[in-house]
């Protein structure tokens, strides 16, 4: 049984007005953020969640329904440890930085549901998204935490030959490091549920993710000294349909919200 509760609780009144502002040119026309590398596309939307894209080999982009999504949102941590996740509709968004291409730091906020304030961090360096965060406000939540969710879909939605969709997956494979020092390998097409303590631990602090539907790149999460991943899935799929790595940030050991989180492409 998984504890963690998806609520979507946008309750207007408790919301700050407005939404982030937008780019007005291709290629990120109606974006907030937008630059592109070599390895990447990158934008923020205007409703606060980042998209990773990867590049196709010979160029361009992939379709963008397959990006990587990092999805800065509250959770509440109920009395009986289940997880509420406190979503931000689009007009609870505050631009601290302006809307901008190419930008080496982006900074923004969000109020969700019960008056819970938090800011977002991002920096890019080459090919390094660096992503943070935290709590500012707790409004009338009792056990409230910033977390960055990063979500991997299933870049094989489109696959209806499953022996041909076995053949371009046979190599594919997550590699995660726990906190304490254990290492996994994890085959992407057999059902797992992966939210238990086996795979998760205390915590992850490292994932490696290499899928052929990426083009070949290899994609690295790291968590930082300042937080940790919990990896789980839908139910108990096969991790090639999507998974989750949601990072908590330790306001224990960061108050300021230094920290970051890391995703780079190779």
């Amino acid at each position: 049984m998984k504890a963690r509760t998806f609520l979507f609780l946008l309750t207007a009144s408790s919301l700050s007005a407005g939404e982030l502002p937008q780019l007005t040119a291709k290629p990120y026309l109606g974006q907030y953020v937008g630059l592109d590398t070599r390895d990447f596309r990158f934008v923020v939307k205007r409703g606060g969640e980042a998209l990773i894209t990867p590049s196709k080999k010979g160029g361009d982009f992939i379709n963008d329904r397959y990006s990587i999504k990092l999805v800065p949102l509250i959770e509440e941590v109920l009395p009986d440890g289940k997880v509420v996740g406190k979503f931000v509709p689009e007009t609870g968004w505050e631009a601290v930085t302006p809307a901008a291409e190419n930008p080496k730091k982006v900074t923004y906020r969000g109020t969700s549901s019960g008056g819970a304030t938090f800011e977002v961090n991002i920096e890019i360096d080459g090919g390094k998204i660096a992503a943070g965060g935290r709590l500012l406000e707790k409004g009338s939540l009792k056990n409230p935490r910033f977390v960055i969710r990063a979500q991997v879909p299933n870049v094989y939605q489109y696959d209806r030959d499953e022996k041909k969709r076995l053949e371009k997956s046979k190599k594919d494979r997550i590699d995660l490091v726990r906190a304490d020092g254990k290492k996994l390998k994890l085959d992407v097409n057999t059902p797992l549920d992966a939210e238990g303590k086996e795979t998760n631990g205390t915590g992850i602090v490292e994932a490696r993710v290499e899928m052929a539907g990426y083009g070949g790149h290899k994609i690295e999460l790291v968590a930082g000294t300042s937080g940790v991943f919990e990896f789980w899935n839908r139910g108990e799929g096969a991790l090639y349909e999507g998974f989750t790595l949601g990072w908590r940030h330790d306001p224990a050991k960061d108050p300021e919200g230094k920290g970051r989180l890391s995703v780079q492409l190779k």
